[in-house]
């Protein structure tokens, strides 16, 4: 048994490495073509790069997916937003098809802030695995979360506490 572990373990090694390879070879090509030079300060480093390549996402996302700011937000930040809603789910459901939740959440948000269409689950339909069973079932649940979540992510925590107090005290 030693040697599959030693085989996987040294496979996730490889892919590891050559993922962070090609991060570096990336990193190097855009260094080359162009005039981003080497920060050591990190406000600096924040407004010469990040913040203008935060400009163009939000001018992509409203150009060619949505205009609505939440939608934008919610497509920006759509990692560290399903987190929130995935580990409430891993605490109050399980691990099985967490992310399929997480992330149908995360579709029904957006296309709500760029159509309208009020979050909605058919728990009749054949195949269910993707939806939440126990919590974040209703829109206005889904929608207060959601905004407790953008409101920590600006620092105000204050709604958050409330909404993971509410989301924790569900059976």
């Amino acid at each position: 048994m030693g040697s599959i572990e030693g085989t996987i373990e040294g496979v996730i090694s490889a892919l590891l490495t050559s993922a962070d390879t090609k991060n570096k070879e990336m990193y190097q090509a855009i260094l080359e073509g162009s005039e981003i030079k080497q920060f050591n300060n990190w406000e600096e480093f924040y407004f010469a790069v990040l913040y203008p390549f935060e400009g163009f996402i939000e001018a992509y996302i409203k150009t060619n997916i949505a205009e609505d700011n939440n939608a934008v937000f919610l497509i920006s930040k759509s990692q560290f937003i399903e987190r929130h809603f995935q580990k409430l789910i891993i605490k109050k459901e399980g691990s099985a098809c967490c992310a399929d939740k997480s992330r149908t959440i995360i579709t029904r948000l957006i296309n709500y802030y760029a159509s309208g269409d009020e979050i909605y689950f058919n728990y009749d339909a054949e195949y269910t695995y993707h939806l939440p069973k126990k919590i974040f079932t209703t829109h206005s649940e889904i929608i207060r979360f959601y905004d407790a979540v953008k409101r920590l992510y600006y620092g105000d925590s204050d709604k958050y506490i409330i909404a993971l107090a509410e989301m924790m005290g569900k059976p």
